[in-house]
């Protein structure tokens, strides 16, 4: 009976043991940050690299990159370039399910024209921007350098568009709904 009592005493410490490890790896996905997930989505197919056509007529405009992932999710990343001055002047990205991703992608569509381009001219095009403002003195947007992560294997020398960055070969600062004189 006693050895009986030791095997079941094991059983249950290993039960136990399983539960805490698979309870801890459910913490750090949950706690992953986005740049993380946003990296381990840079494998996955491209699904949409749109570019607004308010960036060709008024210097700012929206770029979405957007990766289809397992399980019905799509990984997003938002940009607000700026090729007149600031580069990239606001960005976000996130996880979504497809159906969300989907209204997303309709709210986007409702407010702004825009355009399919490859994967490598969104690339070449961000970091234009980012780069034209750097020669500036001026940084990207803080949460350029986590979603950055999402272009991952995309090559921007692939690209065959042509971007001009400022007004007529000059910086040209566009003051936003945001921005204040100090800017």
């Amino acid at each position: 009976m006693a050895a009986n009592q030791k095997k079941r005493q094991k059983k249950l410490e290993r039960r136990a043991a399983k539960h805490k490890d698979r309870r801890r790896e459910l913490i750090r996905q949950k706690n992953r940050g986005l740049g993380e997930l946003l990296s381990m989505a840079s494998g996955s197919p491209v699904l949409h690299s749109r570019i607004a056509d308010t960036l060709k007529d008024e210097g700012m405009g929206h770029v979405l990159l957007s990766r289809l992932l397992p399980n019905n999710r799509v990984a997003a990343v938002l940009f607000l370039v700026d090729r007149y001055c600031l580069g990239v002047k606001n960005c976000f990205g996130r996880l979504m399910v497809r159906a969300e991703y989907d209204a997303f992608c309709k709210d986007l569509d409702d407010k702004f024209e825009t355009e399919d381009y490859t994967p490598a001219d969104v690339r070449k095009l961000v970091e234009g921007a980012v780069d034209y403002a750097r020669d500036l003195g001026l940084e990207p947007h803080p949460d350029y350098h986590r979603v950055k992560a999402i272009f991952g294997d995309i090559d921007a020398r692939e690209s065959r568009a042509e971007f001009e960055f400022g007004s007529e070969g000059k910086p040209l600062f566009i003051n936003g709904p945001h921005d204040g004189p100090e800017r």
